[in-house]
């Protein structure tokens, strides 16, 4: 059985790039998509469509939204017109911030610790661009958005938005664009994956004068096709009484690479690359979503329409269930692992219960719904 909680048929009209959970309401999420638009969800939400409001704002298509967990009022997105708009949740008819200067379009952004932050109270921001660069921005209180937007008591027009974000580094990370980045297990580190078929290891030194020697820790380069997507899992081998096989234990990177999943063990402190390596093999279109539901289940979304739940110490499926006639094109699970999130080609969203209860993944054909 497969239960599905929600579904909008045309949440969008055109390609889902992405879905992004609020860390602060649970049932609140993002979608972004190549209609130029981002949109705010609440699939508990009484009326029909679920929607809380549409984000239309940027020239281009819209590849990811960032909700900050530090600040409940901020979101941001980013776009192939080279900016990432900074919103306040609570009005959010225009943005109320911009950050620029980027080389070409946005394709993820991440929040990495500012280098010798204590504890981690300090946050920067990492964009991965398809001009092959990462962008590390400060997103500082002193840029005054929100002194301004609370005198006013309301947001700002587009015409005078103002500019935040001081840029205070950016670097190569790949002769071609980069299609996501990622904190390594030692945060004072980030991976990126790129279309050059690569997946590297950087130093986040937040310095414009370091050199590609000063920043690359690692480089893993044995891809045949580019790299979609990447996520990192890190496991005790002691949970629940021990047991977990060892082959389930320490910290992992799964890259999407085309119809497969690829994970190589790496060091939780200094991020080296490992001889362990897996193979996930049953998708039959690419994968463009890695989600862990537990500390032994990955959960993959595909173009071929399908989700497959996956043993993480045999690398074997569990069940494959089909949630779409179109191509699956971006997905998320909540804080609390218990629903899953899927966007397709066409700007259908749907909301499913976690966890499935579907039979035992038969390989000859996947179960539906």
């Amino acid at each position: 059985m497969t239960t599905m909680l929600a579904s909008l048929p045309q949440a969008h009209t055109e390609v889902i790039t992405s879905l992004q959970f609020s860390p602060h309401q649970s049932s609140v999420f993002c979608s972004t998509s190549g209609d130029h638009t981002a949109a705010l969800w609440d699939w508990r939400q009484a009326t029909s469509d679920y929607g809380i409001a549409r984000l239309a704002h940027h020239q281009g298509p819209v590849n990811h939204a960032l909700f900050l967990e530090e600040d409940e009022k901020v979101l941001l997105t980013a776009s192939d017109d080279r900016t990432i708009a900074y919103w306040d949740v609570r009005e959010l008819s225009v943005p109320v911030g911009r950050i620029g200067d980027f080389g070409d379009g946005i394709n993820k952004m991440l929040r990495v610790p500012a280098p010798g932050a204590n504890g981690g109270s300090r946050w920067l921001l990492a964009s991965a661009c398809d001009d092959g660069m990462v962008y590390i921005n400060s997103l500082s209180p002193e840029n005054g958005v929100w002194q301004q937007h609370n005198c006013q008591g309301q947001g700002t027009n587009v015409s005078n938005t103002a500019v935040v974000g001081t840029m205070v580094d950016r670097f190569w990370a790949s002769t071609s664009t980069v299609n996501d980045l990622v904190l390594s297990p030692n945060p004072s580190m980030l991976l990126t994956a790129s279309e050059d078929c690569a997946v590297r290891l950087w130093n986040i030194v937040a310095d414009a004068r370091a050199t590609t020697e000063d920043r690359l820790v690692a480089s893993f380069e044995e891809f045949d096709n580019p790299v979609n997507h990447i996520a990192v899992f890190c496991n005790d081998i002691h949970a629940e009484g021990g047991q977990s096989p060892p082959e389930a234990g320490g910290c992992w990177l799964y890259a999407a690479c085309s119809e497969f999943v690829f994970a190589v063990d790496i060091d939780s402190v200094t991020g080296a690359f490992g001889e362990g390596a897996r193979t996930f093999v049953g998708h039959q279109d690419y994968v463009r979503g890695l989600e862990f539901i537990d500390h032994n289940t990955l959960l993959t979304v595909s173009d071929d329409a399908t989700a497959i739940e996956w043993s993480l110490a045999t690398a074997e499926p569990v069940r494959q269930v089909k949630l779409h006639e179109g191509l699956v094109m971006a997905s998320a699970t909540s804080a609390a692992k218990d629903v899953l999130l899927t966007g397709t080609d066409s700007g259908e969203l749907r909301v499913w219960q976690l966890p499935f209860k579907t039979e035992m993944c038969n390989r000859g054909a996947p179960h539906g719904h």
